[in-house]
């Protein structure tokens, strides 16, 4: 069943739109016409543009992975509201995610624009109550018919509960755009780091009301997409201070984020990265593990690993 485009997609206007399609692996869904609780099959297709990814503001010759984290954001949401019967007024907000980017020569954004096919499969996690507030999501992407990323995550679907903010954001510097693999100052999250003698790296995150997708008004909630591509840009800028790798040419090709708790804008929110051993993959590239973490007042946000590859 084509269920058209996907309705709250970031995409701008003027980008292609990408498709929905429901493959139940059973009819009994269609017959009773109720929510699943089973395992549902779906697959969402598109075009890339040349050059860039969705996202925009990136530099360098990857598209941009952050359009996976949408895609599984905006689509899950969709999906459970639909086929699993969880109410609207829930919104999906991540609990684990796990990006698996395997092959990064497949993501070099070329002159042409290109196709992109994402197969997932959703299942319910039930709560006690028997009632689907969770879902667990496996994804295999393809770009090009080339098989260039495995995803699989957690969503949750729940009101967030009203935040305090801590002590208020001092002010802080942003670091040069290309240190963080953009081109837009304002798509900069990363403040002016402190680094130790051993390589770790503390900078403060920097989440304005103005910020372009991005952003949220002070006493509001950090969205998760702000918190996985703040993950992102440290990884870079980490793999950057401590190792070398230049960001232009480099692809955060692993990660993994699971949520502690949440953040509120408005108020002190920092990452510390801590670097391992520079390496070489199979293809003799070089690439560098990241360990993150988001905290605010004294308590951990998110929790990641990271891997950035460069490419020669």
């Amino acid at each position: 069943m084509d269920n058209g485009v996907i309705p709250n997609c970031l995409l701008r206007p003027s980008r292609p739109a990408f498709h929905l399609v429901h493959r139940s692996p059973s009819w009994e869904y269609y017959a009773v016409d109720a929510p699943s609780r089973y395992e549902e099959l779906f697959t969402v297709s598109g075009e890339l543009p040349a050059g860039t990814a969705p996202a925009g503001g990136r530099t360098g010759q990857f598209h941009d992975t952050r359009f996976l984290t949408e895609l599984v954001l905006h689509t899950g949401g969709l999906i459970g509201h639909r086929y699993f019967g969880i109410p609207s007024y829930l919104p999906a907000r991540l609990s684990v995610f796990e990006l698996d980017a395997h092959d990064p020569a497949a993501w070099h954004a070329g002159q042409d624009p290109a196709s992109f096919t994402v197969d997932l499969r959703v299942r319910p996690d039930q709560l006690p109550d028997r009632a689907p507030h969770r879902l667990q999501i496996e994804g295999a992407a393809s770009l090009n018919s080339v098989p260039c990323a495995r995803v699989t995550a957690v969503l949750g679907f729940r009101v967030s509960v009203p935040l305090s903010a801590p002590e208020p954001a001092g002010p802080a510097f942003p670091v040069a755009p290309a240190e963080v693999g953009v081109t837009e100052p304002e798509s900069v999250l990363i403040g002016t780091p402190v680094l130790s003698s051993y390589g770790r790296l503390t900078s403060p995150v920097l989440v304005s009301e103005d910020l372009p997708r991005l952003g949220a008004r002070p006493d509001r909630e950090v969205s998760d997409l702000t918190l996985v591509e703040a993950v992102r840009q440290a990884s870079l800028l980490c793999a950057r201070l401590t190792c070398g790798l230049r960001p232009q040419r480099s692809v955060t090709t692993a990660l993994t984020v699971r949520r502690r708790g949440s953040a509120v804008a408005g108020a002190q929110l920092h990452i510390t990265a801590v670097p391992g051993t520079l390496q070489l993959d199979e293809r003799g590239h070089p690439c560098a593990p990241v360990v993150l973490t988001v905290h605010q007042g004294g308590r951990a946000v998110v929790e990641a690993t990271a891997e950035v590859h460069q490419d020669l």
